[in-house]
């Protein structure tokens, strides 16, 4: 039988120091879910999804359509990871932003038009001549969930990235991160607290914090 599995995780153990995090965990999502990741502060889900993006633990126990990453670092192009803060560059223009991202990705000129039009439904596109560190706060989220969600990905990894966000961008994101999910051979990670993001899960999967 075919594995329908995009992500997995097979008996992973990480920790700082003396503190055991995550031990011997395992986990699997297949196309078209949206996982919710659940747990108590300090279980793990956070140490978790950097583990899964090879931030840390360079990639061993993951495997992204049946490869580990640990072996092939080039199956993570398959991961768009949005964390709570956004990795902007505040010495550059919105616009400017928008084409540097488009380099880092190795993305076309769709992606521009895609993020564009994603500002434009944020209502952000005014701004597109702005400094970064000029921006407020509630700004600077919307153009990063625009550029992240853009990005070419079979997973799609968020990292409670919402609470910041008023309810129409909200509303937009919601409706963007179902029908990314109701796309071929994706999926969707999350950990939020945000009520609403919760009820559009699929499947929830509780962490619990290890007991020393």
């Amino acid at each position: 039988m075919k594995n329908t599995n995009i992500l997995e995780v097979k008996n992973l153990t990480f920790g700082y120091e003396d503190e055991p995090v995550l031990e011997n965990f395992n986990m699997s999502i297949s196309k078209n879910e949206i996982l919710l990741i659940d747990g108590e502060n300090g279980a793990g889900k956070t140490t978790l999804l950097k583990c899964i993006t090879n931030i840390i633990n360079n990639g061993k126990n993951i495997f992204i359509n049946g490869v580990e990453v640990f072996s092939d670092k080039s199956v993570l192009k398959n991961i768009s990871f949005i964390m709570s803060e956004d990795t902007l560059y505040d010495y550059l223009t919105l616009k400017e932003n928008i084409i540097f991202f488009k380099t880092l990705f190795d993305e076309d000129d769709e992606y521009v038009d895609n993020v564009k039009s994603l500002c434009n439904e944020l209502a952000i596109d005014k701004y597109e001549d702005y400094l970064i560190k000029n921006l407020s706060q509630g700004t600077r989220n919307k153009l990063y969930l625009s550029i992240m969600l853009s990005k070419k990905h079979n997973i799609l990894i968020l990292d409670e990235p919402f609470t910041a966000l008023d309810k129409n961008t909200q509303s937009i994101m919601i409706n963007k991160i179902k029908s990314n999910s109701k796309e071929k051979e994706k999926c969707v990670i999350m950990v939020t607290h945000v009520s609403e993001f919760k009820e559009i899960s699929t499947r929830v999967m509780t962490i619990n914090k290890i007991l020393n």
